[in-house]
């Protein structure tokens, strides 16, 4: 299940880098300050450097999006719940980002985290909570 777990995470990753990963460097490219390759390698780096200041900076961001306080703890704290949430946020946005819709990953993993709570748990979801 762990690999799994993990499997999903880097799905979602990889489904927000294809989203996001372009929109950052997008004015280098198009003004012909760089090339397509040199603007893509400036987005890879800044993107794995984002993501190391993240492991740091964002902890109180990781604890929002767990699901505790929405869906009752012992769900919150599942593996098929985390699961669930990270197939389903991460399918969203590669979804949009393949049909060349807008997207923000930060509501795909609310609407994951609400779906899949309701799905679990259904009324007991705490929507105040989000």
């Amino acid at each position: 299940m762990t690999v799994l777990l993990v499997l999903a995470v880097c799905f979602l990753a990889y489904s927000n880098g294809a989203n996001d990963n372009s929109k950052g460097v997008a004015s280098l490219f198009g003004s012909k300050t760089t090339g397509y390759h040199t603007a893509i390698g400036w987005a890879t780096v800044s993107t794995f450097a984002g993501s190391l200041a993240a492991i740091v900076l964002a902890q109180s961001l990781l604890k929002r999006f767990s699901g505790k306080g929405l869906v009752p703890d012992a769900l919150a704290g599942s593996e098929y719940f985390l699961l669930a949430v990270a197939i389903g946020a991460g399918a969203t946005v590669i979804l949009a980002t393949l049909g060349g819709f807008p997207i923000s990953t930060t509501h795909a993993l609310t609407g994951a985290l609400v779906g899949s709570g309701s799905v679990a748990v259904g009324s007991q979801v705490q929507l105040g909570a989000g």
